[in-house]
């Protein structure tokens, strides 16, 4: 009878120790997951926190961008200009340049047909 005693106090121990042992890991395995929910929680907000970082730069980067463009617009817009006023003054410039040279070709026949004439009226005054 003892021996059963025995036993029997045994299993009953050996019940209470896994009962015990259940309800610590069942408490263990609420503090994991209230632990992990709180971690979730943390990495959620770091990362829209992240998120909100990354659309400001993106932001900042697009306002950049578009400056940039702006800036070489108005770059090319008066490099454009300058570029107009040269060849507008070179069109001038060669203008002037043909009427001066065609002034001169007049000129110079005007000055050949003197001669000749001055030639010819020596020439008749001679003959006569």
């Amino acid at each position: 009878m003892l021996k059963r005693h025995l036993l029997l106090a045994s299993v009953l121990a050996g019940t209470f120790a896994v009962t015990a042992c259940s309800q610590q890991t069942e408490e263990n395995t609420e503090a994991a997951v209230e632990s992990a929910g709180d971690d979730a929680a943390a990495n959620t907000e770091a990362a829209a926190a992240e998120t909100e970082a990354a659309a400001a730069e993106a932001e900042v980067a697009a306002q950049n961008a578009g400056t940039e463009v702006a800036e070489s617009a108005e770059t090319a817009g008066a490099a454009t200009t300058d570029a107009l006023a040269n060849t507008g003054e070179a069109v001038v410039v060669g203008a002037n340049e043909a009427v001066a040279n065609t002034a001169e070709v007049v000129a110079d026949g005007a000055a050949a047909v003197e001669n000749k004439a001055s030639e010819n009226a020596v020439e008749a005054e001679q003959q006569y």
